[in-house]
């Protein structure tokens, strides 16, 4: 299961009351996605979590792709913005804090430590096929990725 499948949207009740509606708690499900992104939904949200919403939405959902926001660039993006804030040196708490107070969403510590974990291993092994293949230049900027994250 993808990160991506374990962050939720924070206040999810107050949210669903402001709209009218019900949608998912995880934040990238396509009717959470559907809901908190179209016009008339944001009109219904407070000023402070429309602002988050549309720091969201500047931030992961601007891709040119007809698919928008179903094309799994959102996916990508946030997977990389959990990689940037590890790599200055955040551990899992405070990458929760920091996702929480940027976008009002949150995940399990114990999860993101898991993806960051499963990131590491992942870096590894392709740093040791790249020597393998005797991709020198391809192990030395992999192992630099990997202790960007350690």
């Amino acid at each position: 299961m993808a990160i991506t499948d374990k962050i939720y949207v924070k206040n999810h009740q107050q949210l669903a009351s402001q709209l009218e509606t019900s949608f998912p708690k995880g934040a990238f499900k396509g009717a959470t996605l559907d809901i908190l992104f179209q016009g008339e939904g944001l009109a219904k949200l407070d000023e402070a979590s429309r602002e988050r919403v549309l720091d969201f939405a500047e931030d992961f959902l601007d891709c040119d792709c007809e698919a928008n926001p179903h094309c799994g660039c959102a996916e990508r993006k946030f997977i990389s913005y959990l990689l940037e804030l590890r790599e200055q040196g955040m551990g899992p708490d405070a990458i929760v804090d920091v996702m929480s107070d940027d976008y009002m969403l949150y995940a399990y510590p114990g999860d993101v430590l898991s993806f960051l974990d499963n990131s590491v291993r992942t870096l590894e092994a392709v740093e040791t096929l790249a020597d393998v293949d005797g991709h020198d230049d391809v192990a030395e900027d992999v192992q630099q990725k990997r202790q960007r994250l350690l």
